[in-house]
């Protein structure tokens, strides 16, 4: 039967890339879970460790649109890990800090993301895992959106 063959991949980047992102933040979940965090929210929390930043700092920084940003900080607010506050310097925007149960919550953490890495090199083969990383990277660099907005 025709519908027991599997479907054709794309050749399309950005859908290639969201089933990759699909597939690997499943697996990152996995492996968190236990933490009560899923993987985005580890991201933010972890993104906070070395200093706070402002709204549109760590939207810009993980290339999240300010309003799924919110959406995503609401638990973490809830849960007291971070908390929000206005800036000093411009009381329009605010400032996202790490509490101290934020910071202990990602130490407490990074156990299971560092085995989620390992597994990643493991089965995927380190080097490889680093051009990868490094391809991803200059993805996000390339000016592609800016490019989009010349059409």
């Amino acid at each position: 039967m025709e519908s027991d063959l599997p479907l054709p991949d794309t050749a399309c980047y950005c859908s290639s890339l969201r089933q990759a992102s699909r597939y690997v933040t499943s697996f990152y979940d996995q492996m968190l879970s236990g933490s009560g965090l899923r993987v985005t929210q580890f991201a933010i929390l972890s993104r906070l460790k070395p200093r706070a930043a402002t709204v549109t700092q760590l939207a810009q920084s993980m290339v999240m649109d300010r309003t799924t940003l919110a959406r995503n900080l609401q638990p973490l607010v809830r849960e007291q890990l971070v908390q929000v506050r206005p800036s000093e310097q411009d009381r329009r925007e605010r400032v996202i800090e790490l509490t101290d149960a934020g910071s202990a919550k990602v130490e407490a953490i990074l156990p299971a993301w560092r085995r989620a890495q390992a597994a990643f090199d493991q089965q995927f083969g380190a080097e490889r895992g680093a051009q990868l990383l490094a391809t991803m990277r200059a993805v996000v660099a390339s000016g592609l959106h800016d490019a989009g907005d010349a059409s």
